[in-house]
């Protein structure tokens, strides 16, 4: 018997705010990427669910992080609220799930909270392992099972996850990390041909290089940051959290309906498997203009 799927109309509010209406769940909102994404959400007229870890953000000399966003949402003229989840713990997706769904529905999640950690292979201790299977992937799945069902049942749903280059060009640096953002890639493409019918779509962002507080210990010494940014991409520079709002928004928005089970790489075109690291391309110029320019010489 053929399902019928709710329609969710492609039209602005009156308020000119395409989000108006929505719920959406952002989880590790209260830093770097995922904080200006909740906060693009906001301003486009989204309610939004900021999750975080408190004990993260201290320790990563941010308390209070998550509060100072939602202020930020609400001076912006959207709404927020806070659910403080550790993911790491165990349960922490079911759990986070269920206190969000206790204040209505939710239509939308962008799974954005992860943890790397920066070791070979065969220097990672099997608590570095569980760390990150546990926070990248297993809550992950936890979180899904319990929001999905309502998203089925409503015929509208949009789930994003915030992947990474490595998922394509994996880090000897960070090989568990790397790991964990493709399986949840090969996820999302299983899940987006189980969930077409039901009107949920599935896509991924991945960004490659992102001027974020997790990389501020590179930035420690000007002249090496200045290397591993020209070498980076061929853009030659690192990506700033503002501009992965756009494309969040787009797989997230209702006109979105037809994109399913996407990757999207975000990287300055460093994803490009061709593109040899620390060298510098630019155009070539057509011969009579390289001819012209050395005359003018």
């Amino acid at each position: 018997m053929h399902k019928q799927v709710m329609t969710v109309e492609a039209t602005n509010s009156s308020d000119g705010r395409s989000f108006a209406g929505r719920r959406i769940l952002v989880t590790g909102a209260s830093r770097g990427i995922a904080a200006e994404i909740a906060l693009g959400l906001g301003r486009a007229g989204a309610g939004v669910i900021i999750n975080h870890s408190a004990a993260a953000d201290e320790a990563g000399g941010f308390e209070g992080a998550a509060e100072r966003l939602a202020d930020r949402i609400s001076s912006a003229g959207g709404s927020a609220e806070i659910i403080e989840q550790n993911m790491e713990l165990e349960g922490a997706g079911r759990r986070l799930g269920a206190a969000a769904l206790q204040g209505g529905m939710v239509d939308s999640v962008v799974l954005s909270a992860s943890i790397q950690i920066h070791k070979p292979f065969l220097q990672q201790s099997g608590e570095d392992i569980a760390r990150q299977i546990a926070i990248n992937i297993t809550a992950n799945m936890e979180l899904l099972q319990a929001l999905l069902p309502d998203m089925a049942r409503r015929g509208f749903g949009r789930v994003l996850a915030i992947g990474s280059v490595q998922q394509q060009l994996p880090s000897a640096e960070m090989p568990i990390y790397s790991m964990t953002k493709a399986a949840l890639a090969n996820l999302f493409e299983n899940l987006a041909v189980q969930a077409g019918p039901d009107g949920i779509t599935f896509n991924t962002l991945s960004p490659g290089l992102i001027q974020t507080d997790r990389n501020a210990f590179r930035r420690r010494d000007s002249a090496n940051w200045d290397r591993i940014t020209r070498s980076a991409n061929p853009v030659q520079r690192a990506g700033q959290p503002a501009e992965m709002v756009a494309p969040a928004l787009y797989f997230l928005s209702a006109e979105a309906g037809f994109v399913t089970g996407a990757t999207l790489f975000a990287t300055g075109g460093g994803h490009v498997r061709s593109f040899p690291q620390g060298t510098r391309h630019g155009l070539v110029l057509p011969q009579e203009e390289t001819t012209a320019a050395a005359q003018q010489r």
